[in-house]
């Protein structure tokens, strides 16, 4: 998956600055609005401060995944399974989810976007439900000239807000894996469902490859 690439990478960044740049949407940082703000601005900075394409994908992978609450997503999208699991069991699983779902986002967010213009992109709203509860609505133009609405749901397990799903049009990231899922412990079991989740976010790999460095210095 390429992400912030020369061309059509760029679209991303482009993105980023129209929804900084309006004028409407001055908010606090400790909103869940100015939390996304605040990432929209900083992945800004690492565009412009990026040597290559790659160094830019990945530290603004990074900055996306600091701002999932990968815990809550990964307990709803494991379902019943989750409370089957331990301790070390659901951290791991959350792991390799929350590395799975931002890098869905921001595939989705690329593949949406025109290629030759910047996109028009409206906040349309917010709605907080108590201290730990909201959703931030969005409306981004797509490249064919319609609209794509994106609503973050978000809480607040500590100080900042983190989201814990995207809406897309109506489809939610975190619900579609639950199904997804839900079909692989149906027909095979856990082990095979942590495997495909680990290979997909690239866990696996990276394991195997410590390994291997780990094995050749003995």
């Amino acid at each position: 998956m390429r992400l912030f690439e020369t061309g059509r990478g760029l679209a991303v960044g482009t993105m980023l600055a129209v929804i900084i740049l309006s004028p409407n949407l001055a908010s606090a940082a400790t909103s869940p609005r100015g939390e996304l703000e605040d990432f929209f601005r900083r992945a800004i900075a690492i565009r412009g401060e990026a040597t290559t394409a790659k160094q830019a994908r990945d530290d603004v992978r990074g900055l996306a995944r600091a701002l999932f609450d990968g815990r809550t997503a990964s307990r709803q999208a494991l379902g019943r399974e989750w409370n089957r699991r331990t301790g070390a069991e659901r951290d791991e699983f959350a792991r390799a989810f929350t590395s799975v779902l931002e890098r869905a986002y921001l595939d989705i967010v690329q593949a949406r976007l025109p290629r030759d213009r910047p996109p028009a992109i409206r906040v349309i709203g917010e709605d907080i439900s108590g201290d730990r509860a909201a959703v931030v609505r969005t409306k981004v133009q797509t490249r064919d000239g319609g609209d794509v609405q994106l609503d973050y749901k978000m809480n607040r397990p500590g100080k900042a807000w983190l989201i814990r799903d995207v809406v897309i049009d109506g489809v939610s990231l975190v619900e579609n894996y639950r199904a997804q899922f839900a079909r692989v412990l149906r027909r095979s079991s856990y082990a095979e469902l942590l495997e495909r989740l680990r290979t997909v976010a690239g866990t696996r790999a990276e394991t195997t490859g410590a390994s291997s460095r780990r094995t050749t210095a003995r």
